[in-house]
């Protein structure tokens, strides 16, 4: 059986500068161990769109992080395909050890994080003691993080990326701005 985990370079790889943070693994994920591998998730039709897959299939985020210098994990490790489901209580229960976990990551980088990427908004207003009201799509103001960031990542770009879900109402349009933006960013 494949086994869920976060998926990062390790020695040999790139280095990794972008991390992208979902949620928690659906059900399809957890099966398979590929990250957003549910049929409806358009995150690898959008990453393709904006040219930073070759392919849009679940099973790019090995290419991706072997070859690329991307990361992949979840704000929760547990399994389900509604993140509707999973209650503000139970997500702040988790926080610290999601923060314990991407400072490690980060750490463990040596400095070559660049950005974190967050797929969808409602994981990066929950980190909030007191859950921000909105966020806007894009790169988060420097002055916004949570009160328990890890001080290694004051200096990586937060990002927060329009959810691919098939369930999230957004234009097609605005959907992939945002991806099209983070691809000029990486690529210069």
């Amino acid at each position: 059986m494949v086994r869920y985990e976060a998926k990062l370079p390790r020695p040999g790889d790139p280095s990794c500068h972008t991390i992208f943070i979902g949620h928690n693994p659906s059900m399809a994920t957890w099966n398979t161990g590929h990250y957003f591998a549910n049929p409806s998730n358009r995150f690898w039709t959008l990453l393709h769109r904006a040219g930073l897959c070759g392919h849009p299939e679940a099973n790019q985020d090995d290419h991706l992080v072997q070859t690329r210098g991307f990361g992949f994990c979840d704000v929760m490790e547990a399994p389900g395909s509604d993140a509707q489901q999973v209650s503000r209580n139970l997500m702040r229960q988790n926080i610290p050890v999601f923060m314990k976990r991407i400072e490690k990551y980060a750490i463990s980088m040596n400095g070559t994080l660049r950005r974190v990427c967050f797929i969808g908004k409602r994981q990066w207003k929950h980190l909030f003691d007191h859950q921000l009201p909105r966020c806007n799509h894009g790169i988060q103001p420097t002055d916004l993080r949570p009160e328990k960031w890890p001080e290694i990542l004051d200096g990586v770009e937060v990002w927060v990326m329009p959810s691919p879900s098939g369930r999230a109402v957004i234009s097609k349009e605005e959907r992939q701005a945002t991806y099209n933006d983070l691809s000029s960013a990486i690529n210069g």
